[in-house]
């Protein structure tokens, strides 16, 4: 008989590996996150196995492995807003903040953009490996927030190259000056989908503002005061989630 749990369950990503026939059987990662936290016999979590969710309830802890029963499975729910997050690479480890908290914001996906102003230059080989620490980093996020489904993190582009591909949804840009910008709420009405760029410390520069307006982007602010380019990534997904999900559920 399960316990008597008040708290929303723990959840985990789990490989095809680890689930067995009625069994999900937590190794790995997934293994040592559950005893950091002191999941116990008869306790439930919910495991994610691409797009479907299983409720499962801890039946024992071995060495190296933690095996539950499986007592329920959901399809996972596409979310119904999505917001596409094109943020200028940061200085140090800044941009790991922004995919982290972004991710527990509902990001559906994050696309790190070079720029004129942006200060790291990564060869091939750094943006590959950054790229998997902010797979990582998503990952934990998502578990964290108990969100079902992971953000998408791509490949650093260059900002011409993302406006060459073009990009989903109402297309944004996160502008500082709010004399030349256009409200959020009205930007993105009748929208489920949104995609924003935010650019580096200093903003883009006049030649690439003018080349993106170009594109059919329409410039938001933020609010009224300057955001450190960390705290303009995060706001952005915050503040388009709390218009779009409200438009969300008008429509």
């Amino acid at each position: 008989m399960s316990k008597n749990q008040s708290h929303t369950p723990p959840l985990y990503f789990v490989d095809p590996s680890m689930v067995l026939g009625s069994q999900i059987v937590l190794t790995g990662d997934a293994y040592r996150h559950a005893l950091a936290q002191r999941l116990s016999p008869g306790e439930v979590f919910r495991a994610v196995l691409g797009e479907t969710e299983y409720t499962a309830e801890v039946e024992g802890i071995l060495p190296g492995k933690l095996v539950a029963s499986i007592t329920g499975r959901v399809r996972v729910s596409p979310p119904p807003v999505r917001i596409h997050l094109y943020a200028a690479l940061l200085k140090h480890q800044n941009l790991d903040l922004v995919v982290e908290k972004a991710t527990e914001l509902g990001v559906s996906s994050f696309t790190p953009i070079v720029t004129a102003r942006t200060i790291p230059r990564l060869s091939p080989e750094k943006a590959a490996a950054r790229r998997e620490r902010w797979i990582r980093v998503a990952k934990a996020a998502a578990e964290q927030s108990g969100r079902g489904t992971l953000p998408d993190v791509r490949d650093v582009s260059t900002l011409e190259q993302i406006l060459d591909r073009g990009v989903p949804g109402v297309r944004l840009l996160a502008h500082e000056h709010e004399g030349l910008t256009v409200p959020i709420g009205v930007a993105t009405r009748g929208h489920a989908e949104a995609s924003i760029i935010v650019g580096p410390e200093g903003g883009l520069d006049a030649s690439e503002v003018e080349m993106v307006l170009s594109k059919g982007f329409t410039p938001v602010s933020l609010g009224p005061y300057i955001l450190k380019a960390e705290t303009a990534g995060i706001a952005a997904v915050a503040v388009l989630m709390s218009f779009m999900s409200a438009g969300s559920t008008e429509r």
